[in-house]
């Protein structure tokens, strides 16, 4: 059943205002507002926002940059009396995405759940075409998480997302490449404190696309490595990370069956109260991805770069 994300929206936040106790002396909002660039150079046969018309199917894609102003909105509501913070916004975790959701404060650790949207899907209606015309997508699903499990330093979580292909014409033309489905992630997190100021996290975690298309459902494995380094008002985060997706069923177009080893790098840095204006934030990262697939058509190779500033109230 397809259930549009409106409407998941709208269940969590009657459950929101359902169990909200009154607030007590110790109960406050907050809030982080901002705003800033994100530029993606993306070489990926399967992005709608790349080249519209392309030479020959067993070319390798071509590169298109594109720049986009993005807003920064993070409301918060801290119910002291029940250890609760409810949220709604972009999280640390939801870059590209709005969430509304909970986080609860146990003895030790935390636990969070979370609904999802994105709004920045956008696919092509039929990408085995040499001239494609765009079509929007939308993503939508739940997450959640537990810090610290029973006081250790594992952690582990869960999310599940929804994709829905509004023109899915090469679905229509070949059954085995509908791109409706869902996505399941699982990982485990374990952190390891080198210094006060250095922490190392190492992560594992499995994928699972179940898509209404044979071809277009696979696993995928994944391990990846984060150093964090916080010095007072400063953070710095990098991570290396590398998968290898395996498929189902043969691509009827190509008469092979995608596997999809890749890797990505990120470095992002945070710093709160800069130049010693309070209650302000910045915020700038880089992000590359490239996958190596034995299918040419299927390569990617992505820059992501953004930079945003904003104040906490």
């Amino acid at each position: 059943m397809r259930c549009p994300p409106f409407l998941l929206s709208l269940l969590l936040i009657s459950i929101i205002l359902l169990t909200v106790a009154s607030p007590s002396n110790a109960d406050s909002f907050s809030a982080d507002v901002g705003a800033g660039i994100l530029v993606i150079s993306k070489s990926d046969n399967l992005w709608g926002r790349g080249k519209s018309s392309i030479a020959s199917l067993g070319d390798s894609p071509k590169s298109q940059t594109v720049v986009m102003a993005i807003p920064a909105l993070l409301l918060r509501y801290r119910q002291d009396s029940l250890k609760n913070t409810w949220f709604a916004g972009a999280t640390e975790e939801d870059y590209g995405r709005v969430a509304i959701g909970v986080k609860h404060d146990l003895e030790k650790g935390a636990v969070d759940a979370a609904l999802f949207y994105s709004f920045m899907g956008s696919e092509w209606e039929d990408p085995y075409t040499l001239n494609r015309n765009a079509t929007s997508v939308q993503n939508f699903g739940f997450r959640a998480g537990w810090e610290k499990i029973a006081g250790s330093p594992f952690a582990a979580h869960y999310t599940v997302s929804v994709k829905l292909v509004n023109n899915d014409l090469s679905g229509e033309r070949y059954p085995d490449l509908k791109r409706d489905g869902t996505k399941h992630r699982l990982g485990v997190t374990y952190t390891l404190k080198l210094a006060d100021t250095l922490t190392l996290t190492p992560s594992l975690a499995y994928e699972r696309e179940s898509a209404e298309g044979a071809a277009n459902r696979y696993s995928s494995p994944t391990g990846a490595v984060s150093l964090i380094w916080r010095q007072q008002d400063l953070s710095w985060i990098n991570r290396v990370s590398g998968s290898y997706a395996f498929h189902d069923h043969v691509n009827p177009v190509f008469g092979k069956t995608l596997k999809e080893p890749g890797y990505s790098a990120a470095s992002l840095a945070l710093w709160k109260n800069p130049f010693d204006f309070k209650k302000y934030w910045l915020t700038a990262g880089i992000v590359y991805e490239q996958t190596l697939p034995n299918i040419t058509f299927f390569e990617k190779r992505s820059n992501y770069f953004f930079l945003l500033g904003g104040y906490s109230f």
